[in-house]
């Protein structure tokens, strides 16, 4: 039950109404005389109560105050849609609020923040150097922007330089020595050490000047961060590479202060002292590194280095003989006593070491102690041994793929491992086991892509145990290098050797390498075969009319794709067989023809309405008609815009004439993502490039294709030699268009660019040295 309200209390509660101007007390309870526009709130005064006057401040508010109160609470609304995780309305928020109060740093640091959450970066890094512009100090914000532009070095240093030149910011402060810290670093990571040094050097005088003085604990960890043992070696990182190996001293001891077990810094502070000659301090950092027991032998040849500088190398060998004592699973370090032994003229004692080193070998970890010793020494024949031995005992070669990816990354020092091990498998009686050694070294060639290698490892197995497919491996292998007249001349030899291999699809595989090879005279046996002891195969039949086409016999490929035609009418890979054909001959009227048929008859096929677009579209561009081919591909780029092949055609098609090339390069880059390692798209790119003027970024695309086994084609070519003629490189442009030249003279029927290479070649032979092509032409 509610009771009546207390006297007082209702006067009070009706007192706060009236000074809120809800009710106004002194207004007439009657209705409102004609014209006013609303009724006078009752006057609820006692008899002989004076009416309470409206509340009016002494100092009433200025416009820019009451803005101030409206940003704030705009921004109280904001953060509260932000709890919400309501980010978008709490954005829109804080615009008005930035609108009340354009100069406020909390608004402008959570609108900066907000809009980097969202992926709005362009708003957020105006927002962001608003709020650096009027508080310079606010490091948490130029966090955010020096994040922002992690991978833009040269717009982070114009930030941070922007920031330094603010006459807002205290030069004495912390945040302008994190301003100066992180200039450094910018400097260091682009190779200008000396301008790098020269910030970090700063940094060092102040924070030593009156250590938690000047700078309060938490102020120095905002400069040095959290571990700043790592800052100061970072800092003497950067003095030695800028050659002041004093200053690199004076940091590296200051790194100590905070890390005084760092095994880094105490051992580069040997390194740094045994350089400067200052020998003794030297030794005493390197000996108390020692005393760790460090993996390899890298200090150890450091402490032999310092004690030569001394003159007591009389030391050397007692030093190392204890260490190696106390240390005997350091593989290194025992071949490093070896080498002091064998130095010292004591032979014996350094095989000693050998032999017991090579016996002990049983683990991975062992292992991966002696590889690196055995391949600095360049000691190949005990390397390989070693490895055969340890995939033996392993029974996988996975186990060993570190230190294998070591060794390859010498070049020639892999390639003579690979020459030793053939001669060592290949010996009577060989000095290396022959299967596991195959199968090293056979790794060892495929890690390091030496196809060459691969070859002969391949052939050793052919002639050590014919079969075949140790044939077929080694053919696969010369295929894919283009070595055709090999590859052809080793399938034609396993063919005999093996008469029940002697079926349709290895026969056709022989004349496909035959045709590639320039030989379509000699395929032609191989192609006929094939489809006689196959007749009824239309797998085997397409690639026969395919091949018989390209060995000049096309009207015996026209009619054996009809054929095979009757029997499979809807076959996606026959129909787009014959258009290709017909076009390739230049029957353009019967392939515009065949297309549409084709759509007529199977209008609700995607796969045949794809290929007789695309086949329309290389028809009508052979014409000249630039219009209708784009159409073609437009209409199906429509359908699927993510088509890698469609992003490649169409963007080339519109690079070749020159248009939308911008849009061109997006589609080309497309495609590129999906296939990074397809010829025909990375020629498309490099032509983009080119036609946008990007000579020198055109020029690795285009090698790269043409590096390819199917790079060996007449338009990369063409394409490289236009690309290294405007780079001046008129040798190279010669030897691209002759190579050019060649390839589309080959081809059945001649390419139909072999005029304007030809054309090409001989302006080229007609510019004198002297003058040089104008940007953007070819001869």
């Amino acid at each position: 039950m509610v009771g009546p309200f207390h006297r007082p209390a209702m006067m009070l509660a009706l007192g706060l109404l009236a000074s809120a101007g809800v009710i106004d007390r002194g207004a007439s309870a009657q209705a409102p005389a004609t014209g006013e526009s609303r009724p006078a709130p009752p006057d609820y005064a006692l008899p002989g109560e004076e009416t309470p006057k409206p509340f009016v401040p002494a100092q009433p508010r200025t416009v820019a105050e009451q803005k101030r109160v409206e940003a704030l609470r705009f921004y109280a609304e904001a953060r509260a849609l932000e709890d919400r995780r309501q980010f978008s309305d709490a954005i829109k928020v804080l615009d008005k609020a930035a609108e009340a109060d354009p100069e406020s740093v909390p608004i402008l640091r959570r609108l900066a923040r907000l809009n980097f959450a969202l992926g709005r970066d362009e708003a957020a890094v105006g927002f962001a150097k608003r709020a650096i512009a009027a508080e310079p100090s606010d490091d948490a914000t130029l966090g955010l922007l020096i994040a922002h532009y992690k991978n833009d070095l040269a717009a982070a240093e114009e930030v941070l330089k922007g920031v330094a030149a603010n006459p807002k910011l205290d030069k004495d402060s912390a945040g302008a020595l994190l301003v100066e810290f992180e200039l450094g670093k910018i400097r260091a990571a682009t190779g200008r050490f000396d301008e790098a040094s020269a910030a970090f050097a700063r940094l060092l005088d102040a924070l030593d000047e009156a250590p938690g003085v000047r700078f309060s604990p938490a102020e120095r960890r905002k400069i040095l961060g959290t571990d700043e043992g790592q800052t100061y070696l970072e800092f003497g990182k950067v003095f030695l590479a800028a050659k002041k190996p004093d200053l690199a001293i004076r940091a590296f001891r200051r790194g100590l202060v905070y890390a005084p077990d760092d095994a880094v810094l105490i051992l580069l502070l040997a390194k740094t002292y045994q350089e400067a000659g200052q020998g003794d301090e030297a030794l005493a950092f390197i000996e108390k590194f020692l005393k760790r027991q460090p993996r390899g032998r890298e200090s150890y040849d450091l402490f032999i280095d310092i004690l030569v500088m001394l003159k007591r190398e009389a030391e050397i060998l007692p030093q190392l003989e204890k260490f190696a004592a106390a240390d005997p699973k350091n593989i290194p370090l025992r071949y490093l006593l070896a080498e002091r032994y064998r130095l010292a003229g004591r032979n014996e004692k350094a095989d000693a070491v050998y032999r017991t080193i090579l016996a002990e070998q049983q683990d991975t970890q062992k292992f991966a102690a002696l590889f690196p010793v055995l391949v600095q020494e360049k000691k190949t024949e005990d390397l390989l041994r070693l490895l055969v031995s340890a995939v033996a005992r392993l029974r996988r070669i996975e186990a060993l793929q570190p230190s294998l990816e070591a060794l390859i990354a010498d070049a020639e020092y892999t390639d003579k491992v690979i020459d030793t091990g053939i001669a060592m498998i290949s010996s009577r009686p060989p000095t290396l086991e022959p299967r596991e050694g195959w199968g090293v070294l056979a790794t060892l060639a495929m890690m390091a892509k030496r196809t060459d290698k691969m070859i002969a490892l391949q052939r050793w197995q052919v002639e050590r145990a014919p079969n075949p497919q140790s044939y077929r491996e080694l053919v696969t292998t010369l295929f894919e290098a283009a070595k055709y007249p090999e590859a052809a001349e080793a399938l034609t030899e396993m063919l005999g050797k093996f008469p029940e291999e002697r079926n349709g699809q290895n026969l056709i595989y022989l004349a496909q390498i035959q045709v590639l090879g320039g030989k379509g005279e000699e395929a032609l046996p191989a192609i006929r075969e094939a489809l006689r002891r196959e007749a009824n195969d239309p797998e085997i039949m397409r690639n026969g009319a395919l091949l018989l086409n390209m060995a000049g016999q096309p009207e015996e490929a026209i009619d054996l794709i009809r054929s095979a035609l009757r029997n499979e009418p809807a076959s996606p890979d026959l129909n787009e067989s014959l258009g290709r054909i017909l076009t390739r001959i230049g029957r353009n009227d019967e392939a515009i023809a065949f297309y549409k048929e084709l759509l007529e008859k199977y209008p609700n096929s995607d796969e045949i309405g794809r290929i007789a677009h695309s086949g329309l579209s290389i028809v009508y561009t052979n014409l000249g008609d630039m219009a209708k081919g784009e159409a073609e591909l437009e209409l199906l780029f429509a359908r699927d815009p993510d088509d890698p092949g469609l992003n490649n055609d169409l963007g080339y098609l519109y690079a070749d004439q020159g248009k939308n090339l911008e849009k061109a390069e997006a589609m080309i880059r497309k495609a590129i993502a999906e296939e990074p390692e397809n010829s025909a798209y990375l020629d498309s790119l490099g032509w983009v490039l080119f036609k946008r003027g990007k000579y020198a970024e055109a020029k690795d695309p285009l090698e790269k294709a043409a590096a390819m086994p199917r790079g060996e084609d007449a338009t990369i070519q063409d394409h490289l030699g236009d690309v290294y003629f405007q780079l001046h490189d008129n040798d190279k442009a010669r030897s691209a268009w002759e190579r050019a030249q060649t390839l589309a003279s080959q081809s059945k029927p001649p390419d139909k660019r072999l005029p304007e290479i030809v054309k090409k070649l001989q302006s080229l032979r007609q510019i004198e040295a002297t003058p040089r092509p104008t940007p953007g032409e070819t001869p």
